[in-house]
């Protein structure tokens, strides 16, 4: 019986110093755990609609002064997260009425800065970098002013609903996430985000008046009036009370964020004083944010009219480092 317990003892002495000194291995990690590297699908969308005339909608600063500062930021927008080589980012302009597309006002190879075509191509990506990449944003920029002088000159509606149901899918990159070996049992989840940056003052004014489809001043103005006779204190709670102020969800967004520029405030005067409360900016973040994050889109940021050229800049880089 002695030797019995002897040996039982033995026994679990060595297992209890197996365990203590079992290391788990990064393969064994799991992936939740390991160093996530992203490359991003940036895409800068405008509302081209009258907003962008200053004759008819003045704002702060125009949207291309805002573009441009981004463009111009491409090279530090690379190193976001520490992110020092191989990277596979698109930064692009993309359309909501695609229909100037047809009027061949731009070159579409040059509304992109696209380093995915220097894919295990790392020299030549060091290269283009180092000698190629200004140039191209210059060209990126001129473009991108022509398409806003032919929209100026032929003022056409944006449907923006449409363009989140059904022709951003046509600009995403849809891949899955993957563990990558960068060394001996060092491994790192590396994948694709999409980014909108949208460029639009807020107002849905669909030539379609269906429920869910529009945004309008009549809406906001009812839903002002309606808030401020219900006697309640919680603007938010009372519009997600109310299904038929909301937009209708469109199909699955749920491999986008989208970040807002530019929601003007038609609410303030011309020195930017408040008339009325809540503001129409008050009112259309929580409905526009509602219907991004239900339509699935996985961060959303909204910012109203800027007054500083860098501000999108910064807004967009603390953006991306923040996305999961």
């Amino acid at each position: 019986m002695t030797k019995s317990i002897s040996g039982i003892l033995k026994v679990l002495c060595i297992l209890f110093i197996t365990s203590c000194c079992t290391k788990e291995t990064p393969s064994e990690i799991p992936d939740d755990n390991l160093p996530k590297i992203y490359d991003y699908n940036v895409l800068i969308v405008p509302d081209l609609s009258n907003r962008i005339n200053p004759e008819i909608h003045p704002k702060p600063l125009n949207d291309t002064l805002l573009i441009n500062t981004i463009a111009d930021h491409i090279d530090n927008l690379l190193k976001i997260k520490s992110r020092q080589m191989n990277q596979l980012d698109i930064y692009k302009f993309d359309f909501i009425n695609r229909g100037i597309l047809n009027q061949h006002i731009a070159n579409t190879e040059d509304l992109e800065i696209n380093f995915r075509k220097f894919k295990d191509q790392a020299q030549e990506a060091s290269h283009y970098k180092r000698h190629d990449l200004k140039p191209d944003i210059a060209s990126f920029k001129n473009n991108i002013s022509k398409v806003y002088d032919y929209s100026l000159a032929h003022s056409a509606g944006s449907d923006v609903w449409n363009y989140f149901n059904q022709n951003i899918k046509n600009s995403m990159i849809n891949e899955p996430d993957k563990k990558v070996e960068i060394a001996k049992d060092e491994f790192v989840i590396t994948g694709t985000r999409n980014i909108a940056v949208l460029f639009t003052d807020g107002y849905i004014e669909s030539a379609n008046n269906s429920s869910g489809l529009r945004l309008d001043q009549d809406l906001i103005k009812k839903i002002r009036k309606e808030f401020v006779s219900s006697g309640s204190v919680d603007l938010e709670k009372f519009i997600l009370s109310k299904p038929e102020y909301l937009i209708r969800k469109t199909s699955d967004l749920n491999q986008l964020n989208v970040i807002v520029f530019e929601m003007v405030d038609r609410s303030l005067d011309k020195n930017g004083v408040t008339t009325v409360q809540p503001t129409d900016f008050e009112i259309m973040k929580i409905i526009w944010k509602k219907w991004l994050k239900d339509s699935g889109a996985a961060q959303v940021e909204i910012y109203p009219a800027l007054t500083n050229k860098t501000e999108a800049y910064e807004a967009l880089k603390k953006f991306m480092e923040e996305i999961k």
